[in-house]
């Protein structure tokens, strides 16, 4: 099992980004014929005990669109946009610049999701209206927001240079 692991590893730190989807992992061992026959709840499991490596577990909507938006949630999970387990190298610690990517990431699929659930959202229901314009509102909010930190981020580097 450590062989896989440290393929893995191998492949964590060649990634661009410091936190990748099992799933493209799994892409990226099978396009090697390096994918051993095991589950991925085994993987995951060998990952978990390896000390290299931090395993963040699959997102549940209900975790992301949070209780007071159940139809938001039912929508996510619909869309088949919940996530699997992310996984990072513990040595590579990211970047502000990194960190703030990755959320503006997040927060455009988060919208593009809720975007989505607005498009097919139940006719006449004005409870889930109410929540998915008030998700949106808010998903649009942290996006200009994570949009502004990003280019105080960017001008500070340039500013540096």
């Amino acid at each position: 099992m450590s062989d896989i692991v440290n393929q893995v590893v191998e492949i964590l730190e060649r990634a661009e980004s410091f936190l990748v989807p099992l799933e493209w992992i799994i892409e990226k061992l099978e396009e090697a014929n390096k994918l051993p026959s095991i589950s991925d709840e085994e993987l995951i499991d060998s990952l978990r005990q390896d000390p290299r490596v931090k395993v963040f577990e699959k997102e549940d909507p209900e975790e992301i669109a949070g209780e007071e938006f159940p139809a938001a949630a039912q929508s996510i999970s619909s869309l088949g946009l919940s996530g699997s387990p992310r996984v990072m190298l513990k040595s590579r610690v990211p970047t502000k610049s990194e960190i703030v990517a990755f959320l503006l990431q997040k927060a455009d699929q988060t919208y593009d999701a809720l975007f989505k659930a607005w498009q097919i959202r139940p006719e006449h229901d004005e409870d889930t209206e109410d929540q998915l314009l008030d998700a949106l509102a808010k998903a649009q909010k942290l996006q200009r927001e994570l949009r502004t930190i990003k280019r105080q981020q960017d001008a500070k580097v340039i500013n540096e240079h």
